[in-house]
């Protein structure tokens, strides 16, 4: 990617090739001059990289003059490590003979801002011989930025409860006190139903929820959006409290831990299956291996571990289960 053979004419400047530069008489040496000649000099063409969409600087450090390589015996060498070492001293050869113009390079950096001009600090650099590399990087960055790049970048649900919890809304109360309220009237709303999955808009249809909702999320920019939000901030005090489980199949589906639930079952189904091999035959499961083999399913891969003890407190006063030590718990 250097300066060809033949030399480079600028509008106003001549760049001959890097060979010839020792044939210049001042060449090498120190040079006293004004800083106005300095500032108008211009920069030698230096390693850049066209893709066809534009052209950017790349950069790279040389080892020191005064490297010395201890050489290697490839004989005592297994054939597949001689043949990679062979192939490595290869690649640093050609790494340091340089490149030429036209050359296909694969380069691997970090972009830095040099003298005003963004440029690529290489930490890997390869020429790269098969030209279908090229076709193939051609057909991959349109999808790349089709999936990924163009694609609006949105906050995680819980990065965006976390900085709602911290603010403070047109009322003057903070999120933090509001999402504390909502928790208390959907506890009191739903711990007496006997429906055991919702969605976040299942919440919503309570009398009590939507005049809470339409007190202080109307003023908002986004007035569906904000429901949704402080909502799903309610639910995750639920959560840690165990009395909900945010299912993992469903999207926005909750599960109610307070009367019969479907956890009780998966609880009850990873008892049978473990409680019959011998390693837990005589002392039962421990409740967080209880706790992994749930996190392993698709339901409950995002299962807490207050809600696991919640519902084997309660199975144990049911005497579904007897908890036969402290920690450890088996059928009846």
């Amino acid at each position: 990617m250097n300066c060809s053979d033949q030399c480079q004419v600028h509008p106003d400047l001549e760049f001959y090739p890097p060979k010839t530069w020792g044939l210049e008489f001042h060449f090498g040496s120190y040079k006293k001059l004004y800083i106005a000649d300095i500032v108008e000099m211009k920069p030698y063409p230096h390693f850049t990289v066209d893709d066809g969409t534009g052209v950017i600087l790349c950069c790279t450090w040389k080892d020191s003059y005064n490297k010395t390589n201890t050489p290697i015996n490839k004989t005592s060498l297994p054939d597949c490590l001689r043949e990679k070492l062979i192939s490595l001293e290869t690649q640093t050869s050609l790494q340091e003979q340089g490149y030429q113009l036209g050359d296909l390079v694969h380069i691997k950096g970090k972009l830095k801002i040099f003298r005003e001009k963004m440029e690529v600090v290489a930490t890997y650099h390869v020429k790269v011989e098969d030209p279908n590399i090229q076709l193939f990087r051609m057909n991959e960055l349109p999808r790349i930025y089709q999936q990924c790049y163009n694609r609006p970048f949105q906050l995680p649900l819980k990065v965006q409860q976390a900085l709602s919890r911290g603010s403070t809304r047109n009322d003057g109360k903070p999120e933090q006190t509001l999402t504390a309220e909502l928790k208390t009237i959907l506890h009191q709303a739903v711990c007496n139903t006997d429906q055991v999955l919702m969605t976040v808009d299942d919440f919503q249809k309570y009398d009590r929820v939507k005049e809470f909702l339409s007190a202080h999320c109307e003023k908002s920019a986004d007035p569906l959006h904000s429901r949704q939000v402080m909502v799903a901030n309610a639910l995750s005090l639920m959560e840690d409290e165990g009395h909900v489980v945010r299912r993992s199949d469903q999207r926005n589906l909750y599960e109610l831990l307070y009367w019969k639930s479907k956890l009780e079952d998966a609880i009850r189904k990873v008892l049978v299956t473990e409680c019959a091999k011998p390693k837990y035959a005589e002392k039962g499961c421990h409740y967080l291996h209880i706790l992994t083999e749930l996190q392993n399913t698709l339901a409950y891969s995002k299962l807490k571990k207050v809600a696991l003890v919640f519902c084997l407190d309660k199975l144990e006063s049911q005497s579904d289960v007897i908890r036969t030590t402290q920690a450890h718990y088996m059928l009846l």
